[in-house]
């Protein structure tokens, strides 16, 4: 407040400029019952009070609201820079609805989903190879929606037909990963992730259970099963583990990442508001080499960035698709992959997008 506003002028408080007796009459003829003030300066004052009184209480609701509501997401801390050589602008013509990718040396490997295809960019983010167009794995595609490169074959999450297929180069499948077919309903593989260990963790969205296979193709058991009892997740899609052997579970319809361990203990939730978090869309989720962990944000249109103990440390995008004419902004993000400080999104609608994340700008080492 200025200071006309936080207190009455003298001449309000003494009209006439003379002194107010006690409990007697004041000069202009009024009658004061004991305070010596006039009924127009206490009726000033009582004024004044009732202003403070609405300012502190609305103040107090400020600090209440703020305090016992979840946190919003803090303010990027993480430097993101797009580098121009392979966007979507340059191959948009050549994909359909692209869900992942996948990156080995000079090479970048997209999934498109709608074309039931497989694309080999070079450095300038030039198409030089499709595979399973026209070779041995051609038509048997059908809807794949995840994807990892390891030991130079692709897995490939063959969604609508329940299963993952090992492909080479060369587009021969060499190997099958059948999902167990529940009573009544189809499996649907959504999400593939090779362990360092050489086995196949898999997503079925129609079980909600994550599927373990051996090197060789034949199914293992459902995570959990060996110890506390089979996990079952909400819509799972997107997955990965770490040196520890903790399994990471992109929930879509929940918005977040599940953490757990490999004895079933669950160890940490990922996610903006730090629970479910309806308003978004868990579509896929990586860790990088320095230990990062991104999640992609179908619906926010984002790509939520935590260290490994689940603390939130910003995003790669524009939160909830504002300036969608910007070259940081992300429409529909849907698979991640990372090499070194570099993070490739693959967006539906904006095609490959790749951040440089400055690790200038990281937290301090994180406790975990």
């Amino acid at each position: 407040m200025s200071s006309s506003e936080s207190e009455p002028s003298k001449s309000e408080i003494a009209p006439h400029g003379g002194g107010v007796s006690r409990g007697g009459v004041s000069p202009n003829g009024s009658s004061e019952s004991g305070g010596g003030r006039s009924s127009r300066a206490r009726r000033i004052d009582a004024a004044i009070v009732a202003v403070l009184v609405a300012v502190l209480a609305a103040v107090g609701w400020f600090l209440f609201i703020r305090d016992s509501s979840p946190a919003g997401p803090p303010a990027p801390i993480l430097e993101m820079v797009i580098e121009e050589p392979i966007s979507g602008a340059v191959i948009a013509t050549d994909w359909s609805l692209p869900s992942a990718v996948a990156v080995d040396g000079d090479h970048v490997y997209v999934l498109d989903t709608g074309n039931n295809r497989i694309l080999s960019l070079d450095q300038e983010g030039a198409v030089d190879n499709i595979i399973c167009e026209t070779d041995d794995c051609a038509l048997l595609l059908d809807a794949p929606q995840d994807m990892e490169y390891v030991n130079g074959v692709f897995y490939v999450a063959n969604t609508e037909k329940g299963q993952v297929d090992v492909v080479t180069n060369t587009g021969t499948i060499v190997r099958t990963y059948e999902l167990p077919i529940q009573p009544g309903v189809a499996p649907r593989a959504t999400g593939v992730h090779v362990a360092q260990d050489g086995s196949v963790y898999v997503s079925d969205w129609t079980s909600g259970k994550v599927a373990i296979f051996e090197p060789n193709g034949a199914f293992s058991q459902y995570f959990g099963e060996d110890t506390v009892g089979v996990f079952e997740f909400t819509e799972p899609t997107g997955l990965t583990t770490d040196s520890d052997g903790n399994l990471y579970v992109a929930e879509f319809s929940l918005g977040m990442v599940r953490k757990i361990s490999p004895i079933g203990r669950d160890l940490a939730t990922f996610s903006m508001m730090g629970g479910v978090t309806p308003a978004s869309e868990a579509t896929d989720v990586i860790i990088s080499d320095d230990g990062l962990v991104y999640l992609a944000d179908k619906k926010r249109a984002v790509v939520h960035v935590f260290s490994r103990a689940a603390r939130y440390l910003g995003i790669l995008g524009l939160l909830d698709g504002s300036r969608t004419d910007s070259p940081l902004a992300l429409r529909r993000p849907e698979g991640l992959d990372a090499v070194g400080n570099e993070v490739y999104v693959i967006d539906a609608r904006r095609g490959l997008q790749i951040y440089t994340v400055d690790p200038a700008f990281y937290l301090l080492p994180q406790v975990e």
